[in-house]
């Protein structure tokens, strides 16, 4: 996974977004006619939480060199293991980002679209590779991962592909957005790899922070 190429400024307006946009939009969810994009709000909201202590803790001695003479040893320690610490939190928030808020607005818009039925529950298999790449980032720091990123990948594009086919079922432009949006937050990073390898994570929380935003409109459809 990449690093933030953003400073803890704008490191802490990116996240701030994603917390307002998801706020914003659980206030026009009601939990029991709309768990599923409930949840996906309530995702959107902690990794937010998590990705604003990140910003306001993290003064980028993970990325500096090592300690002088003397005490700067164990400066050089203490540094490296907070960089580590701060690491582990992006990983884990940043799948929950990837795997989680997707998936849980395609089970809701199944759910509105053809009833809470085997194909909304479907959407539910999430659950695994994001069970894998949690134990992946918490136990084995993004190492030998290969098979569990794999998953990972291949759930995002297959519920990428069925929230464009149910787009297109529905002719609703609003759905085609969502998907165009989470299109580019998988694949931009991909295709600009050469050019910014490390645009990853900030594109994942402003993009969510856009498909939040966009579920909220898609709500306000659902009332009237």
């Amino acid at each position: 996974m990449s690093e933030p190429i953003s400073s803890r400024g704008l490191r802490f307006i990116y996240n701030a977004l994603l917390l307002t946009t998801s706020s914003l939009t659980a206030r026009k969810l009601v939990p029991q006619k709309r768990p599923f994009a409930l949840a996906a709000c309530v995702v959107g909201g902690l990794a937010a939480v998590f990705g604003l202590i990140r910003a306001f803790l993290d003064d980028g001695s993970r990325r500096g060199g090592g300690g002088g003479a003397g005490g700067g040893g164990g400066r050089a320690s203490n540094s490296s293991s907070d960089g580590s610490e701060f690491r582990m939190l992006r990983n884990v928030t940043q799948s929950m980002l990837e795997l989680m808020p997707l998936a849980l607005v395609n089970m809701e818009l199944y759910a509105h679209s053809l009833g809470l039925g085997a194909v909304a529950l479907a959407h539910g298999i999430f659950v695994l590779p994001l069970l894998l790449d949690l134990r992946c980032s918490v136990v084995k720091n993004r190492k030998n991962c290969d098979l569990t990123e794999t998953l990972r990948d291949l759930l995002v594009l297959g519920n990428i592909v069925s929230l464009a086919f149910l787009a297109a079922k529905e002719r609703n432009l609003l759905y085609l957005r969502m998907t165009l949006t989470m299109l580019v937050v998988k694949y931009f990073p991909v295709l600009m790899d050469s050019a910014q390898e490390e645009t990853g994570e900030d594109l994942i929380v402003c993009g969510n922070a856009y498909f939040l935003h966009l579920l909220g409109k898609a709500a306000a459809q659902w009332a009237l």
